[in-house]
């Protein structure tokens, strides 16, 4: 089959991200979390979501993020910040998931092979974060201020620009940018946006979404 060039450059481009040092994570435990993530994704027999399979918290949010994201609720996330979690580590484990799976899912919704994850960049974690970080009535994680301006799928990753600005090139390529998100009549010369949203809309009731 023929892939836009535009969305294949996208999805290296967001492997090369997971594969790059992150604000505080190597590029090493990157791609670890990203194997993990997809392996469960792939795996025909998933642990259940109640299960820790790692005893690694980390490994253990990449695999039910990747598997069984409509279980994770607040209380679990508190408790794994409570057990020693950073909040800004849990947002780039969920950014290395979403940059991760989308290559990964297409891949195989197309019959394509399965691009392999490219080895781990040397370097330190970069530190990069927001200027100012605000607590969010719309997200349990800490976001870029001012908080609860945009909705909160937008703001999510926002404490991490890094991660904000692979996860809406791939955004920009798979759906649409931010700015065409604004116009109900865009579309890029295949399905109309009405189209788009319907598919959207289904596919997040299939996957319970409540978005």
């Amino acid at each position: 089959m023929i892939v836009r060039d535009d969305l294949a450059d996208a999805h290296s481009r967001s492997l090369g991200h997971v594969a790059s040092p992150g604000a505080r994570l190597t590029a090493a435990r990157r791609v670890q979390i990203a194997e993990v993530a997809r392996d469960a994704y792939l795996t025909a027999d998933p642990s259940p979501p109640w299960v820790r399979p790692f005893g690694d918290a980390a490994l253990d949010v990449a695999y039910r993020l990747a598997r069984h994201a409509g279980t994770i609720t607040e209380q679990w996330y508190e408790q794994v910040i409570t057990e020693g979690m950073h909040p800004l580590e849990w947002v780039e484990i969920v950014a290395v998931v979403v940059s991760a799976l989308p290559p990964i899912a297409f891949a195989r919704a197309a019959g394509l092979p399965t691009p392999a994850l490219p080895p781990p960049t040397d370097g330190a974690p970069t530190g990069r974060e927001a200027g100012e970080l605000a607590p969010a009535a719309l997200n349990w994680v800490p976001v870029a201020a001012p908080a609860d301006q945009v909705a909160s799928v937008v703001q999510a990753l926002s404490a991490l620009p890094d991660e904000w600005d692979n996860l809406w090139q791939l955004a920009a390529a798979q759906y649409m940018s931010d700015r065409q998100m604004e116009d109900p009549l865009w579309n890029r010369g295949t399905l109309s946006r009405p189209q788009m949203e319907l598919v959207a809309g289904r596919l997040s009731r299939l996957r319970e979404c409540f978005f």
